[in-house]
């Protein structure tokens, strides 16, 4: 009797010892990922936490305009976010844990995105065993974290809200047409431009090889300048404001499609302009907007359909 009391004290000891020799005074908690994005464009999405519900991989409660994010039963709040790294708060009741989600860029279209976090275990052998598995279940969470936030920001138009394509120029023969005006440019003014080359390049007996282009350029509000293009087969001879463009091939170029009105184009172009930016791009040239849809015969400037065509180096 007295050697199985010794024996079972014996490996209570060593389960003790080993508590204390494998489980450290501070669980490290880290999991990280790499992510094909532009390092600015990702902190800058992920350090508004009214972003989150759409990558969220667990529950989202709403009340109001504020969202409880919950994953695995624990409670991740944001943190004041810093210049690189995004801090969070985790708490499961009396529990509570600091973490932070550290971008590291690798390059202009890659970053590596670490979560960690560090619990402090408990002198108590039962509780810092508690504490281990705990840490184990956070670092599962982690993980899960960054799988959903890969998901969804490697896609670029979740990124931007635009889907920006990019691609190469074609070599385009154009000819353009321009208007100063003291206002901002109508439906009617920017037809009116179209509509006089049209008329020239069926008098000339080219062919249009694409749709109407449009460019509207103010520095001051005051005063604008309209450009209008069509693409046509052949280079066509001046005449009045009209005159012949080349637009070189085999350039970069970022594309995206929008649909609604002037308002929802001009937040296209501050996405594209963010986009540029993130990816150290350089504008050689003037954007421009191909007229998928007919604004005369569409009235409902919801269901306009636009193309922008941003020129980068």
């Amino acid at each position: 009797m007295k050697k199985i009391a010794i024996i079972v004290l014996s490996i209570l000891l060593l389960i003790l010892i080993s508590v204390y020799l494998f489980i450290p005074r501070q669980i490290r908690i880290a999991s990280h990922m790499q992510l094909p994005v532009s390092q600015e464009a990702l902190q800058r999405v992920l350090a508004n936490d009214s972003n989150w519900y759409k990558w969220w991989p667990g529950e989202t409660n709403r009340n109001g305009d504020s969202i409880t994010y919950l994953l695995s039963g624990r409670q991740y709040k944001l943190h004041d976010a810093k210049v690189l790294s995004v801090p969070v708060l985790i708490s499961d009741g009396n529990f509570s844990l600091p973490a932070e989600m550290v971008l590291l860029k690798v390059n202009t279209d890659s970053v590596i995105i670490q979560v960690s976090a560090a619990i402090s275990s408990s002198s108590n052998p039962i509780s810092r065993v508690k504490d281990f598995f705990r840490a184990k279940k956070i670092k599962s969470d982690f993980s899960k974290l960054l799988s959903a936030i890969n998901n969804h920001y490697s896609i670029t138009k979740n990124l931007y809200g635009y889907d920006i394509q990019k691609q190469r120029v074609i070599d385009s023969t154009l000819l353009m047409n321009f208007r100063e005006m003291k206002k901002q440019p109508a439906a009617e003014d920017i037809y009116s431009l179209v509509d006089e080359l049209k008329a020239y390049i069926q008098k000339e007996g080219a062919k249009e090889t694409g749709l109407p282009m449009l460019n509207i350029f103010t520095n001051d509000s005051v005063n604008y300048m309209l450009k209008v293009a069509i693409p046509v087969d052949r280079k066509l001879p001046p005449s009045g404001n009209m005159s012949y463009k080349w637009m070189l091939g085999g350039g970069n170029i970022l594309i995206t499609e929008v649909k609604g009105d002037q308002q929802e184009i001009e937040k296209a172009y501050k996405q594209i302009q963010l986009y540029i930016a993130d990816y150290n791009r350089v504008a050689p040239a003037i954007p421009f907007e191909s007229l998928v849809t007919d604004r005369r015969q569409e009235k409902d400037s919801t269901k306009w359909v636009t193309r922008i065509y941003y020129p980068v180096m």
